[in-house]
């Protein structure tokens, strides 16, 4: 049997608009008007509302009462936020997957998005490299099995890779990320919840500080 999704307008308008705010083709800052939106999507207000809300919610935006949105401005002290926190949220879904019945396959799922890495990385291809990377955490939180981690991780992840999009330009450390990767790897392997941790924990310090020096080398 054939599963049939229904989606309303507002899930429509959501999703498009969150496309458009993750990849920056609107950007940090800037404004969603209602009329702006409804002449772009030829629709009535209320599925528009409702995608704001939604994306409000998530954080992605500002709401504006009865005039529109603003996309959210990252500033220094949101990157240095958003980093800690991400490093908290995958530091604790590397536990939990770590501690998993399903290590062998953990393992092997990590060892194959590793290749995917290698690979991406020797064709020069960044933005495949970028989606195996994220895939690296992901797999981190499907092994951990944790509904409600994954859904406090999923908001914040959300303005993470705004960042990465926004400052794809600047930042160039997939080599670093890339050996990182492989020091997780091994210490997944070995079950050594504690050392991983420290890597992991390592692994966003480094990549916050990078991105904070190569914003101001920018300016």
């Amino acid at each position: 049997m054939i599963e049939i999704i229904k989606t309303t307008l507002g899930d429509q308008i959501y999703t498009i608009l969150r496309e458009d705010i993750i990849s920056q083709k609107i950007k940090c800052g800037e404004k969603l008007t209602l009329k702006a939106l409804q002449d772009r999507f030829n629709i009535s207000s209320t599925p528009i509302r409702e995608a704001i809300k939604r994306l409000s919610q998530e954080g992605l935006i500002e709401h504006m009462t009865n005039v529109g949105a603003k996309v959210i401005d990252i500033k220094e002290k949101d990157i240095i936020e958003i980093y800690d926190f991400c490093s908290v949220l995958d530091s604790a879904a590397l536990k939990y997957a770590v501690r998993s019945r399903k290590h062998k396959e953990l393992v092997h799922e990590l060892e194959n998005c590793i290749k995917s890495q290698e690979i991406a990385l020797n064709n020069n291809d960044i933005k495949s490299f970028k989606l195996h990377s994220d895939n690296f955490h992901d797999i981190l939180y499907k092994y951990a099995n944790n509904s409600r981690l994954y859904d406090a991780a999923k908001r914040i992840r959300s303005q993470f890779t705004i960042l990465a999009n926004k400052y794809q330009n600047i930042v160039n450390i997939e080599n670093a990320v890339l050996s990182e990767h492989k020091e997780l790897l091994e210490a997944i392997k070995l079950k050594d919840i504690e050392n991983a941790a420290s890597i992991m924990t390592r692994h966003f310090e480094n990549a916050k500080n990078y991105l904070l020096q190569a914003i101001k080398e920018d300016k």
